[in-house]
């Protein structure tokens, strides 16, 4: 059995179009010593647009007039073809699935057969070994963990860091690569017929299937504090928080049964509670609260929009406490 690890460089992409100028790979056998390491450039037929996620330019370690001197894509497909599919090989890549997109987007371009082969992605097994479900980890950045020494998109040294990563890993867990797989739940991404789906962790299903429950649940109560807040009328006792608006963190509001309690004292004394950051003068957040609600609430703060902010239980201290 042979491994294949590869990565994709690209001239431009779009939303519809992948103009591959790179195809890198490393060829290794099951105890990752290197059978081969390759880049083939190709002339991608169009002009270069470089940019990554964040819309920053990025460069390539190429001189982009030579890949002019280069066939085109549909001249390599065979070779491209020959060297990730067959049953002795198990392919792998770094965020494979942006690649795999690429290669269906070339194929289709080129009005070629689809790739037919099957993939890891060890970007997926590192957050399964580490389960951190919630944030994406880099192939730079577990570079710099397993401390690789790479070029920055040079296709080839991707390839080859991305094989490293994954001997890292199953030097870590000693497993074989294979069995690391087995261990975590993963199974194999797929792409056939212009159709492809993404290498998944049953343990990352899992732990987005929970998310979603929990952010479904936190909807619904927000929606009935919402509508808690929007059918609350009644006149106040008093006068003593006549002029304020009130707001809370998201955290206060999904505990629907204090936040309904502590609006009804404000209407009590005078005040009101408003939905909108943008309309309150006060804002009441739970201590250690980092969220984008807490955050915009202090930029206000800091432009003078909001006057005044404190935690839930200062505020229940100042404003709450019960008049002797």
């Amino acid at each position: 059995m042979e491994f294949v690890f590869f990565d994709i460089e690209c001239a431009c992409v779009y939303k519809n179009v992948a103009k591959i100028c790179v195809f890198g790979y490393v060829i290794a056998d099951e105890q990752f010593n290197i059978l081969k390491k390759e880049d083939i450039l190709i002339n991608p037929n169009g002009k270069f647009h470089l940019t990554d996620r964040g819309g920053e330019g990025i460069v390539l370690p190429y001189d982009y007039e030579d890949f002019k001197n280069y066939p085109d894509f549909k001249h390599f497909y065979p070779q491209i073809k020959e060297i990730l599919e067959g049953e002795d090989k198990l392919v792998f890549g770094h965020a494979a699935i942006n690649d795999i997109r690429y290669l269906n987007l070339e194929t289709k371009r080129y009005k070629l057969p689809s790739f037919e082969f099957s993939f890891g992605d060890t970007q997926i097994f590192y957050m399964a070994m580490t389960e951190t479900y919630d944030r994406q980890a880099g192939l730079e950045n577990l570079t710099q963990v397993f401390e690789i020494d790479y070029t920055p998109h040079c296709a080839a040294d991707d390839a080859y860091a991305t094989m490293r990563i994954a001997q890292e890993m199953c030097k870590k867990e000693n497993k074989t690569l294979p069995e690391l797989m087995r261990s975590y739940g993963i199974e194999f991404g797929k792409i056939s017929d212009y159709q492809f789906s993404n290498c998944i962790s049953r343990r990352r299903n899992a732990y987005i299937q929970e998310k979603s429950r929990e952010k479904a649940e936190r909807g619904e109560r927000r929606s009935k504090f919402n509508n808690f807040v929007y059918g609350y009328r009644v006149h106040p006792v008093s006068d003593e928080l006549r002029g304020k608006k009130f707001s809370f963190s998201r955290s206060i509001e999904e505990d629907v049964a204090e936040a309904k309690k502590l609006v009804k004292e404000i209407v009590k004394r005078g005040g009101r509670y408003s939905l909108k950051l943008s309309n309150c003068t006060v804002f009441v957040e739970n201590e250690m609260d980092d969220s984008v609600r807490r955050n915009t609430a202090h930029k206000l703060y800091e432009e003078g929009k909001i006057k005044e902010i404190y935690t839930l239980s200062e505020f229940k201290s100042l404003y709450l406490k019960e008049k002797e």
